[in-house]
């Protein structure tokens, strides 16, 4: 089995992603010749800051199914959900159970911890994506040991570590995924595998994670 991409932004026409089917084609040519078998797709939802066209994610999924399928990708369909005031989130699991939450980069979230606990109780694995863009979040912060303790995952994306600011993180053995946040840059899927060479330790809990889950 081949790795997995657990967040993307691959559907065109949808939020800031990829720009067009050419790209989207282009960009899923790398991560098959980079190893990836599996991507899940995950269109920004809630964010106040992307405009997303929630009407096109549906029939964009399909023809991305489609255009994958013929070069060896399975696709799934998710959602990058930014937790903000609301106090029922909809989400859009992938995988059948995994939930990929964000939130405000600057200032820290009032209601994080909350919608967390409600999805781990409605049954959801629950990721924290990009943990190391936080300015308000550290290793050693309250609400990361928090929740951890809830069994949320933690997830870097692929420059985070490039750049060392997912340094403190990946030596605290906090990290449980690397990602590449793919907005269409065809170079990350071969970044994205070299560092899960890198950190085989990340690759096992990925692999603990997702395995079977097809």
């Amino acid at each position: 089995m081949g790795y997995i991409e657990i967040h993307s932004h691959l559907l065109p026409f949808v939020d800031d992603g990829v720009g067009s089917k050419e790209q989207c084609i282009q960009v899923l040519q790398a991560y098959q010749a980079a190893g990836f078998d599996r991507i899940v797709l995950t269109p920004h939802l809630y964010n106040p800051y992307v405009a997303t066209r929630t009407k096109n994610i549906r029939p964009m999924f399909t023809w991305v199914q489609e255009a994958a399928a013929r070069v060896g990708l399975t696709m799934y369909l998710g959602g990058e959900i930014y937790v903000g005031a609301s106090d029922n989130l909809e989400v859009l699991p992938f995988l059948g159970r995994f939930v990929l939450l964000e939130v405000n980069y600057v200032v820290e979230p009032l209601f994080l911890l909350n919608q967390a606990y409600t999805l781990l109780k409605r049954g959801f694995d629950v990721i924290l994506a990009h943990v190391e863009r936080y300015q308000w979040f550290t290793t050693e912060s309250m609400v990361a040991r928090k929740l951890q303790e809830m069994g949320v995952r933690f997830q870097s994306n692929v420059d985070g570590v490039e750049s060392g600011l997912a340094s403190r993180w990946l030596e605290a053995g906090m990290i449980d995924i690397i990602a590449g946040d793919n907005h269409g840059d065809p170079s990350l899927p071969g970044r994205l595998a070299a560092l899960l060479r890198k950190y085989p330790e990340v690759l096992g809990r990925m692999e603990s994670l997702f395995q079977g889950n097809v």
